[in-house]
């Protein structure tokens, strides 16, 4: 009986021992959903004012779900949008089409992401357009932000597009945590009526 207590001891005191080793861990991502909210926040009343102020190269798109009549957007119903090369299109892709784009995307930064933790990218840096393969995607297979700027987006269009988590990632995803706005670099190559196989 004696040694059943002391071993339980033992194990409690090792899990102590533990927990306090654990307390010098640096969190990554500190304050992470009220950080993003207040970044997009400012994000979209700086681009109004930028607007307002006759810059025709920022954008506030409101996303493709919310209603078009008889509603006020809040700030994290926009996209925001810098763009910074103007393609040749006329047209833009519909949510039934799919697409061929060129793109990397990026978070805010963090503790030991200064420039923000890049989670994905569809080509080797820097970007050279010969030798870079673009990615096909359906479009309404997308994150809503990120299906609501290829609607507005023309063939051969350049831009930077900011999406607020509420219409980004509904949940943490292995790279990219919960609460997260997302930063595309984006590029539309082509788009078409979407066909069998086209990646959802």
């Amino acid at each position: 009986m004696k040694t059943s207590k002391l071993l339980w001891c033992l194990v409690i005191a090792l899990a102590i021992v533990s927990c306090k080793e654990e307390d010098g861990v640096v969190e990554e991502y500190p304050n992470w959903q009220a950080n993003n909210d207040g970044y997009f926040q400012r994000l979209v009343s700086e681009t109004q004012t930028a607007i307002n102020g006759g810059d025709d190269s920022w954008q506030l798109i409101t996303g493709y779900s919310k209603p078009v009549t008889d509603y006020s957007p809040q700030y994290y119903d926009y996209i925001v949008v810098k763009k910074l090369e103007n393609g040749e299109g006329t047209t833009s892709p519909l949510q039934t089409d799919s697409v061929e784009v060129h793109y990397t995307g990026r978070l805010l930064p963090s503790t030991s992401y200064p420039q923000g933790l890049e989670f994905n990218r569809s080509y080797k840096d820097p970007f050279d357009p010969v030798e870079a393969t673009p990615v096909k995607f359906y479009v309404g297979g997308l994150v809503i932000g990120f299906s609501t700027a290829l609607q507005h987006m023309h063939r051969g269009d350049h831009w930077r597009v900011y999406i607020p988590y509420q219409l980004g990632y509904a949940s943490a995803t292995s790279l990219v945590p919960q609460y997260s706005t997302l930063i595309f670099d984006l590029r539309l190559e082509d788009f078409w009526k979407k066909e069998q196989g086209d990646r959802e």
